[in-house]
This record gives C-alpha cells, structure tokens and sequence, in this order.
C-alpha cells in the first residue's frame, strides 16, 4: 500500500510540476516555450526522453520502471536482475559520476534536449552541449551531463524492452 502511495504521489506531482510553466524564462527557457522541447524538472524529462524511445505512456512507463528490480526507483544494491535492471544500474552509476554536486541536481537541474521519431525503432534523442546554454545559466556543465545520462537509459530501455519482466515489477530491494 504505501508503494502504491508513493507511485501515486510521484505520478501527481510530476503532473502538477509539467502543467506548471513557473521560472521558465529565469531559468533561461525562451518565452516562445512552444518551439522548445524543455521541461521544468529533470525527473520529468527523463520520463519524456523514456516514454520516445519505448512508446509507453506517463502512466505505463511509471508503473513499468519506478520499482524494477534491484535499481530501478530510488536506490540500488545487489546484482541487477536482468538487462533492464542494468540499465537502471548504469543510470545510477553514470549520475554519481557526473560533475553535478550537490548531488540533489541529479533530479533537479533543467536541461535542454531535443527528441524526433518517438514511439517508432527510430527515435533520436540529442542533449544540447554546455556551451549552448544562455551564459547566465548555472550548472551547464551538469545539465549536459545529467541529460546524456537519461539519453542512454531511455535507449538503453528500448534495446532491452524485449526482455522486460513484469515479475520484477515493484521488487522487494531487500532480497538484492
């Protein structure tokens, strides 16, 4: 019950932060949001970059990652369970060794990215580089960083998507 409350306390929030467009332009989002592919909070946008590559819902990949296995969700230990689970490993590791400190922008900070061909054997995601970002943004450096890490686990899901278990749907961490 209390995952179950928590999935759903997530799932509501990541709606009320997505509908709410509060500190775009001063975080260096251009006005004319419309035309750029930019989100608020960097758990939604990897939410994003996921559902293109494997054509899941908000919902569906919610329900399907958030929990999985050993890592997937917050936190991690043991052996990964099978190929998606490392991919949430990967993640994990790939996070920790980015130049972001406090580690709290690891699910914070803004990126910028672009994404085409989502849903489809083709989708293509691309993280805009440091240098591109407005020279009063703080933390490019680990925008850049945090965006490619979500890029690979997003294709990195999708490679894997055959092999997905749903018994290792909302795994017992303290078995791993």
């Amino acid at each position: 019950m209390a995952n179950l409350c928590g999935t759903v306390f997530v799932s509501a929030l990541l709606v009320c932060l997505c509908g709410n467009g509060f500190g775009l332009v001063e975080a260096g989002v251009p006005a004319k949001r419309a035309d750029e592919d930019v989100t608020i909070n960097s758990i939604y946008q990897f939410g994003q970059l996921s559902m293109c590559t494997t054509g899941l819902s908000l919902l569906s990949f919610e329900r399907d990652y958030n929990g999985y296995g050993c890592y997937c969700g917050y936190g991690g230990s043991g052996n990964p369970l099978d190929a998606t689970d490392n991919c949430c490993k990967t993640h994990d590791r790939c996070y920790e060794q980015s130049p972001c400190s406090p580690s709290a922008l690891w699910y914070t900070i803004l990126y910028r990215y672009s994404k085409s061909g989502c849903g489809t054997a083709h989708a293509s995601i691309t993280c805009e580089r440091a240098s591109s970002y407005p020279w009063y943004y703080v933390g490019e450096n680990c925008a850049e960083a945090i965006c490619n890490c979500d890029k690979a686990a997003a294709l990195c899901f999708n490679a894997n998507r055959s092999t997905y278990n749903a018994h290792y749907r909302d795994h017992n961490k303290s078995t791993c």
